[in-house]
């Protein structure tokens, strides 16, 4: 009797460890969250996007200052969805597709501080997953997000004054 308690109580405690690393490897993020904890929306210098399209005729930069309002909806769009962590083992192979016609660079300017990046970075297709690079800190992150609302962050930039991008 006292074995199958013994492995009762270790099948319990397995459960118990797995549902826990689960939690915590799929907890959901804000956008702030995703940014980092150095990240402050108010402390935004600027916004530059260029956005590709695969006819690079049409591929344009689009330069958003902080008192833009677009520059506000776009950060309001960023911080309207909760973001998943995507976790990746090895090497991803492939290349990306484009739904609604463009890959958006986005690369968010803040203020110098010591040591480190000052620069956001976001890359988003209107694919079901983006990566975001924030602040202070290098290498990117992937992350489920909703498609359409990348879908509305691409439309609103398109709507924006743009300069094309020189064909390479």
């Amino acid at each position: 009797m006292k074995k199958r308690t013994s492995g009762a109580l270790a099948i319990g405690v397995v459960v118990v460890v797995m549902a826990a690393l689960l939690a915590i490897f799929n907890q959901s993020r804000t956008f702030a969250q995703a940014m980092g904890q150095d990240y402050d929306p108010g402390q935004v210098q600027a916004i530059h996007v260029a956005l590709y399209a695969p006819d690079d005729a049409q591929s344009r930069r689009v330069t958003l200052s902080p008192t833009d309002p677009a520059a506000q909806e776009l950060l309001t769009l960023l911080g309207s969805q909760m973001y998943d962590v995507v976790y990746s083992f090895g090497t991803v192979s492939g290349g990306y597709s484009a739904p609604y016609g463009y890959l958006a660079n986005l690369a968010i300017r803040l203020p110098e501080k010591g040591t480190g990046y000052s620069w956001a970075s976001i890359t988003l297709s209107g694919e079901p997953q983006l990566q975001i690079s924030g602040p202070y800190q290098p290498g990117y992150q992937t992350y489920r997000a909703d498609p359409a609302v990348q879908k509305a962050i691409l439309d609103l930039l398109l709507a924006q004054p743009y300069e094309t991008i020189p064909a390479t």
